[in-house]
């Protein structure tokens, strides 16, 4: 009787915890606030960039993803690549003999395909966050001729001023992942910085000494939202 009375006291106060995780599948939409670097700082300013991820978490926290972006802004540094066009007081003419209103804006868009680690921090499902990528990169200026026509600036013209460059990018993230068991709030948040090697790709480029690789680089501050499309769980199971 004694016996059982000490089995039952250890059964009741030791428990062995199995946990059975899953993988997710979930996508994220994201945001960055983009500072340009080295060749990019040249030509552009600060921009956005809004872009959309497929996403894999395995069961060992390792990230599989694959990703597109697009990038924005209307900080355009480099104005000279019209100058030939402006008369003595920098304004360019349309074909009524008015003065055109045309603004430069910059874009473009990026495509990754990135691996990376979930490390437990708080808990089993938020941590640091960090990933590498390897992708493609492409930008230019936009030239938005508004409510009139410009001869020199017609759709195909336009293709040499715009400073059409793109190339292989790669780079890294590093930052912070909650996903939540009990509501709704999955996130994202970090620095990632992306470099690219990239080439001019017009055959006629109105631009002096603007041949040969650019280094086109930028660190980006983004925050993603998480959607999962198979939820996670870690189920316990409890031994008396």
């Amino acid at each position: 009787m004694r016996i059982l009375i000490i089995l039952c006291i250890l059964f009741s106060t030791t428990n062995i915890i199995a946990q059975d995780k899953q993988k997710m599948f979930f996508v994220s939409a994201n945001y960055d606030l983009q500072v340009p670097l080295f060749d990019l700082k040249t030509d552009y300013g600060l921009s956005s960039g809004v872009g959309l991820d497929l996403s894999l978490l395995t069961t060992k926290n390792v990230y599989w993803s694959i990703s597109n972006a697009f990038m924005f802004g209307s900080n355009v540094n480099d104005t000279t690549i019209l100058d030939h066009l402006m008369d003595d007081n920098r304004n360019i003419i349309d074909q009524n003999g008015q003065i055109a209103d045309i603004t430069l804006q910059l874009r473009g868009f990026n495509s990754n395909i990135k691996i990376g680690y979930l490390h437990p921090t708080f808990k089993e499902t938020s941590g640091i966050f960090a990933y590498g990528f390897v992708g493609f990169h492409q930008h230019k200026t936009r030239i938005d001729v508004r409510n009139s026509t410009v001869p020199q600036l017609s759709d195909d013209y336009k293709k040499i001023y715009d400073q059409l460059r793109n190339g292989i990018s790669y780079g890294s993230f590093v930052g912070f992942m909650h996903i939540s068991e009990k509501n709704f709030i999955h996130f994202y948040a970090g620095v990632e910085y992306t470099n690219t090697i990239s080439q001019n790709r017009r055959t006629t480029n109105y631009h002096p000494n603007k041949e040969g690789n650019y280094k086109d680089s930028f660190v980006s501050f983004k925050l993603g939202w998480i959607i999962p499309i198979s939820k996670r769980s870690i189920k316990e199971y409890y031994y008396f």
